[in-house]
């Protein structure tokens, strides 16, 4: 008889799509999953994926196998959901994604102080630098940046901080201090290039002007804190959350440029499945994250 913990891992499989990936996330190695894979395989009798050096899909049996997975697990889920509502406890899993840098300053501590508060909640933290869908119980909750494509998930704005433009006073001192948005053109500006989107055009509002500047230099990277770890040595000028660069600018490590313009916030939303009733450890961690960022401001 198959455990919980194996649909778990099959469907895990199912979404990474590849024995490498599936590896990642569980954190445990390639061989490691082929080796459990090929124990359900051989229990079951079956083969369940095809496999390719570079790929693997699902056999007609694997199909099937996989449609009884979901429903098996979303009926366990949905058993503990109405016994934690019956008793008025909190309990059962909870999947989170979030980005790397804001998951790791703020989920991680978040996150801590749920199970704390709900001891009976069990919590996987994802990180990754590339969104994951919410399909098919992959997640129960997801940390998302500005506009949401996804017009079927459900989203709470949990924070809106602003972006800023900074630099390092030692880049500002070889390379003076820009006063219009315009005169970026002519500095090293540092860009970032996340989710398919490229923040290489940066626009700003004015009391009484609008205006876009496309920015580059000699660097540019997809990961956040990569660009801002540039910027601290004096590589060039930055455009970042305000929650990513507040202790530097407190510090005096950065100086915000352009105080008298405002740039797109940085939205922060936590998204989720709809559910015709809550889940209550998906209320509460939502309720407990809200509660966390607004007693821990970004400045």
């Amino acid at each position: 008889m198959q455990s919980l913990t194996e649909l778990d891992f099959f469907l895990t499989l199912c979404r990474e799509g590849s024995m490498s990936n599936a590896a990642r996330v569980l954190d445990i190695s390639p061989a490691a999953v082929s080796k459990r894979l090929a124990n359900i395989e051989k229990r079951l009798k079956i083969q369940l994926f095809n496999r390719s050096t570079r790929s693997m899909s699902l056999t007609p049996e694997g199909q099937i196998y996989q449609r009884h997975a979901e429903q098996t697990l979303s009926q366990v889920l949905e058993m503990e959901e109405q016994l934690s509502r019956h008793e008025g406890q909190v309990r059962g899993r909870l999947k989170v994604n979030a980005p790397l840098g804001f998951g790791r300053k703020y989920m991680a501590p978040i996150i801590s102080g749920f199970v704390q508060a709900y001891p009976q909640v069990e919590v996987t933290l994802h990180l990754s630098d590339i969104p994951h869908a919410m399909v098919d119980g992959a997640f129960d909750v997801a940390i998302r940046f500005g506009e949401l494509p996804d017009s079927n998930l459900h989203a709470r704005k949990i924070a809106s901080p602003r972006r800023i433009v900074c630099a390092s006073p030692h880049y500002l001192a070889r390379h003076g201090c820009p006063q219009h948005p315009d005169e970026l053109a002519n500095h090293e500006c540092i860009t970032l290039h996340q989710n398919r989107d490229s923040w290489s055009i940066w626009k700003f509002q004015g009391s009484e002007e609008t205006c876009s500047v496309k920015v580059g230099g000699s660097l540019s990277t997809n990961d956040g804190e990569s660009a801002l770890r540039w910027a601290l040595d004096g590589r060039g000028i930055v455009l970042r959350a305000e929650w990513d660069v507040a202790p530097y600018v407190e510090a005096g490590e950065l100086k915000i440029l352009f105080e008298e313009y405002q740039l797109p916030n940085a939205d922060i939303h936590l998204v989720y499945q709809h559910h015709a009733v809550l889940p209550l450890r998906i209320r509460h961690f939502i309720e407990h994250t809200q509660d966390y960022l607004a007693r821990h401001p970004f400045k």
